[in-house]
């Protein structure tokens, strides 16, 4: 009894220091390896992670969820029978694009066109390095047998792996000038929101376009889905196209005829006025100002880059700007540089799967 009560003090004294020294430490001192999670940026894997594997595939995107990621990101089109597929072109990209010959193709099939059976016979695993587009991405890992896959195919693909951990972004590509390239927006929407539906990941994503037509469509259909509102450089004055054009055809091509003079000539505030959670404006654009402005209106502010116009697809300076300003999410082709930045902060970092 004598040795089990003396035992006793012995070790409670014991516990008690330890407390007392791990509470002082943890007190007074900072741990600079743990994150503060007041500093959070989400991180949005582009097209997979298309600096190191072939973009809007299934390799793409193990790629950027081993990397880590907040969101995976894709562009979507539809195919002659109405399938939802996962690539960014309305048109067969030769720069990306093989056929059964191994050769990459020197047409331009429209994806609408073609059956899915016909689409998933073609080959996007490696850039022509004859392409000025292959020179933004020197270290994308080339390989053979890669498929444009379904929607479903990469929902179902990254659910499995994340445990609905991260986030879908999903882009509908069409082209106001060429209608007939795509689908009608109200029909390309109402198969994108049967998708989402029966893989239950309404609240799971962020749908966006610059053919704002679409998310009208969309929003129309369930109004739980977040939208994502693109706009590019071409928007600013005295560019094609631009929302400030004082030819309202122009002016409106893109937003379904909505005109920003009817709404404060404010981007943001026409964002918010059409019922977008998100706007996402270009990179090298953005201003503090406007992005001020966007957060007064409570929008999400993420910001993506244009390798052909900002002839890089990471600039340094670029985005350490952005991070300081207070951007809330960075779509990039290169997420591994982008969390190397966010770690030296002290940002969270997303989880890697």
């Amino acid at each position: 009894m004598k040795r089990t009560k003396s035992f006793r003090i012995v070790l409670w004294v014991m516990c008690s220091l330890f407390f007392l020294s791990h509470w002082g430490c943890s007190k007074n001192t900072q741990d600079p390896v743990q994150p503060d999670t007041r500093k959070q940026l989400q991180v949005y894997a582009h097209r997979g992670a298309r600096s190191y594997a072939p973009e809007n595939s299934i390799p793409g995107y193990a790629t950027g969820l081993t990397i880590g990621t907040h969101w995976v990101d894709m562009d979507i089109v539809m195919s002659k029978e109405g399938e939802v597929i996962v690539s960014h072109d309305i048109k067969l990209n030769p720069n990306i694009v093989r056929g059964a010959d191994g050769k990459f193709i020197t047409g331009k099939l429209l994806v609408k066109s073609l059956t899915l059976e016909e689409i998933q016979k073609y080959d996007v695993g490696r850039l022509d390095t004859a392409s000025s587009y292959s020179k933004f991405f020197p270290a994308q890992v080339g390989m053979d047998g890669v498929q444009m896959p379904t929607l479903r195919e990469v929902i179902r693909y990254v659910i499995a792996k994340t445990n609905r951990k991260v986030g879908f972004q999903i882009e509908f590509k069409t082209d106001p000038e060429h209608n007939d390239w795509t689908y009608t927006p109200a029909e390309f929407a109402a198969a994108l929101y049967k998708i989402l539906k029966d893989e239950d990941i309404v609240t799971l994503c962020e749908i966006q376009s610059f053919d704002w037509r679409c998310l009208y469509e969309l929003q129309k259909l369930d109004a739980r889905v977040k939208t994502a509102y693109l706009t590019e450089w071409d928007n600013e004055p005295g560019t094609p196209y631009s929302f400030f054009d004082p030819d309202p055809a122009k002016a409106g091509l893109w937003t379904g005829g909505i005109l920003v003079k009817d709404h404060k000539n404010s981007i943001p505030q026409m964002v918010k006025d059409m019922g977008g959670t998100c706007w996402e404006p270009e990179d090298v654009v953005l201003t503090k100002a406007t992005l001020d402005e966007a957060h007064r209106l409570g929008l999400k502010v993420v910001v993506w880059t244009w390798p052909e116009h900002s002839k890089t697809t990471f600039d340094v300076n670029l985005v350490s700007k952005l991070i300081d300003w207070g951007v809330d999410g960075i779509i990039t082709d290169d997420p591994g540089m982008l969390i190397s930045m966010l770690a030296a902060r002290n940002y969270q970092l997303p989880a890697r799967y």
